[in-house]
């Protein structure tokens, strides 16, 4: 049940006809109805008024289609064509609607886009916007063990399942019946329930061969409490209203929050890991200070750190090539020198390929280990040139070459 003030159209096959119109209230009952040809008025009489149009049985075929696929995209694609010799007219000129599948299919709602076209503009013209355009068929009551009729002095229509149904002029309903109850076999129902409004309809049931109850019906009252929430919206693919995309978002609004909570715990995530990785660039500038200091006691900060070095690298070596010798052969030994014991670095020289450093260490024990280490790498070789013990340890000279060189 739609609930709130409505105006529901029933819409005749004529799209120059009159209109039958029924003004609902906010609990689904008819508060007012009539046929009328001025559009306009109903503007006037019902503003803020959300309006259902709804198509009549007859312009509107239900049908199912079995196609081997559950991509909704590809299903619409080849809807067209597995429902063809259904149709009287060419695909090109009708509106395809994908509803549920169920045991029998897929249903579809087909209509005429000459029909949908010539309505919704006779429509606008008179400043009226339908929200939704429904299939009145699927507006009578559903019984499970029975077809549903609304049968009037002019038209009736027909449900007979969840989004199963037809429609046509009041004269044709006993030979319509006789042959859907052909068709269906021995699915057939069990009885057929008629609501007649203003009208006695001859239907034998012998001739049909199945029972049938007929019961006074008020047209406005059984289709006002029938317009279904969940019944097939002919308004879809180009004629869906603009505001169907708020409406087919909304069911996307959970993980849309997800979604922005995820990115915002990413984008916090990412601040810490920045914060975190700032104080580690602090930590090794820290810790490349105090190498610095342990190796030139007395430096300053960091900036003259450098600049002494630079300084020192430039004495000690020659040209920009030999400059960028001496800075490899460095970066070679470089982890040895400041991970592997107790060393100070008294001073350096590089000439001609070679780096020579004047050590300070504990013990002569420490001073070949590190020539061992610096032996086991590939790239390099070291010698002891000399080492004498003084009072806080040993002094040692040692060559280090790059291999090759």
């Amino acid at each position: 049940m739609i609930h709130g003030t409505r105006l529901l159209l029933r819409l005749d096959s004529d799209p120059t006809g009159p209109v039958h119109w029924i003004r609902v209230d906010r609990s689904g009952v008819p508060e007012a109805d009539g046929r009328t040809e001025d559009l306009h008025g109903l503007v006037s009489e019902n503003p803020d008024r959300g309006i259902i149009v709804l198509a009549a049985g007859a312009d509107v075929l239900l049908t199912r289609v079995n196609v081997p696929t559950q991509n909704r995209q590809k299903l619409l694609r080849a809807v067209p064509y597995a429902l063809e010799e259904q149709l009287a007219g060419d695909v090109e000129d009708a509106h395809f609607v994908l509803g549920a599948r169920e045991d029998a299919g897929w249903a579809v709602a087909v209509l005429q886009t000459a029909w949908l076209d010539n309505w919704l503009q006779r429509l606008a013209d008179a400043g009226l916007q339908p929200r939704r355009i429904l299939p009145e068929t699927l507006c009578l009551p559903r019984r499970d063990d029975a077809w549903t009729v609304l049968v009037d002095a002019t038209r009736f229509v027909v449900r007979t399942g969840s989004q199963d149904g037809f429609g046509g002029d009041s004269d044709n309903l006993e030979v319509l019946l006789e042959a859907a109850l052909e068709e269906c076999g021995e699915a057939r129902p069990q009885r057929i329930l008629v609501f007649a409004d203003g009208v006695d309809p001859d239907l034998p049931a012998a001739g049909l061969g199945v029972d049938v109850v007929i019961e006074p019906a008020d047209t406005s009252r059984l289709i006002a409490a029938g317009v279904d929430d969940n019944a097939l919206d002919l308004l879809t693919g180009p004629y869906a209203p603009a505001d169907h995309a708020r409406t087919w978002w909304r069911p996307w609004l959970p993980i849309a929050v997800l979604l922005a909570v995820w990115l915002s715990l990413d984008l916090g995530l990412a601040v810490l890991d920045q914060r975190s990785l700032q104080a580690e660039i602090n930590r090794v500038e820290s810790r490349a200070m105090n190498a610095y200091q342990a190796m030139f006691p007395g430096a300053g900060n960091l900036d003259q750190a450098r600049t002494r070095v630079g300084n020192r690298l430039r004495q000690a070596g020659g040209n920009d090539s030999g400059q960028q010798d001496m800075l490899d052969t460095l970066r070679l030994i470089g982890p040895n020198l400041m991970n592997g014991g107790d060393f100070l670095l008294r001073g350096l020289s590089y000439r001609g390929g070679i780096l020579e450093l004047e050590l300070e260490t504990s013990t002569l024990q420490e001073l070949d280990r590190l020539q061992q280490r610096l032996d086991g790498n590939d790239e390099v070789s070291a010698e002891v040139r000399s080492a004498r013990s003084e009072e806080d340890g040993v002094l040692g000279r040692m060559v280090v070459r790059r291999t090759g060189q």
